[in-house]
C-alpha cells in the first residue's frame, strides 16, 4: 500500500511508483473519476494522443482545403488562429 500526505494547500505528491505506472511528468494533467465508492486516477491524454482513436466508418473525412475554408468562415478554429480573427470572421456570416 502506498501513502501520501495532503498539504495545507490540498496538494498531494504521487509516489514514484504511481507516476511511473501512469507515465506522468511535471505539468501533465491528471483526472480523478469516481467509480462506485472509490476514486480512480488517470492521466489526461492530449488531443494528439487521441487522434484516430474514434473511427467512424459512416463519416467521410474532409480535405485539408475544405477544413481551411471552414476555419476561415469561423465555423472551426485551429490552435494557431487568434480568437479575434475567429470572432471577426463570424461577424461576416
Amino acid at each position: 500500500m502506498l501513502t501520501s500526505t495532503l498539504t495545507v494547500k490540498g496538494q498531494v505528491t504521487l509516489p514514484i511508483n504511481i507516476r511511473k505506472e501512469l507515465n506522468v511528468k511535471p505539468s501533465d494533467r491528471i483526472i480523478f473519476n469516481k467509480v462506485g465508492g472509490k476514486f480512480v486516477i488517470e492521466k489526461l491524454l492530449s488531443i494528439d494522443q487521441l487522434y484516430g482513436s474514434l473511427k467512424n466508418t459512416k463519416v467521410k473525412p474532409i480535405s485539408s482545403k475544405k477544413m481551411g475554408d471552414l476555419i476561415n468562415k469561423g465555423l472551426f478554429s485551429d490552435r494557431y488562429t487568434p480568437l479575434t480573427r475567429v470572432y471577426n470572421s463570424r461577424k461576416r456570416l
